[in-house]
């Protein structure tokens, strides 16, 4: 089953500032609910399209291990993932806007190619976490 999911939230900075807070992997557990991330580099000075990231949602060790690969890499505005774990397939994007000087519009996307018990279990926790934690990032600024 496939299902795409869409949030987009206005962050009060610039781009720049956005992608380095954004990029930087393994600080992304301080936003994202419930999430626990590694990557193969560190963030926006040394990813790139092949960067690995593993991100743990749950909680104790009840959860599920989403692995991603970066697929394309354009710095400060765009960059792709790939899911190919064992239960989560798709593709992920992360988008930035200026919209005025110093806001940003962060647009977030995902397309997962999931089990249909999986997606239907999921998809209402996946839509209000990501929201939530968008705009726990948004307020970080």
């Amino acid at each position: 089953m496939i299902e795409e999911f869409r949030i987009s939230v206005v962050v009060p900075a610039s781009v720049e500032v956005v992608w380095r807070e954004l990029v930087s992997w393994e600080r992304q557990g301080e936003w994202m609910a419930m999430t626990r991330v590694t990557a193969s580099d560190l963030g926006a000075d040394d990813s790139n399209v092949g960067t690995t990231i593993e991100a743990f949602t749950g909680i104790g060790k009840f959860g599920i291990v989403d692995q991603m690969r970066v697929t394309k890499w354009q710095p400060p505005t765009f960059c792709e993932v790939e899911h190919f774990g064992k239960f989560i397939k798709g593709i992920g994007e992360f988008k930035l806007s200026e919209i005025s000087e110093g806001k940003t519009r962060f647009d977030w996307y995902e397309k997962i190619f999931a089990p249909k018990f999986l997606l239907i279990l999921i998809k209402p926790a996946i839509l209000s976490a990501v929201y939530l934690s968008l705009r726990k990032f948004a307020r970080t600024f």
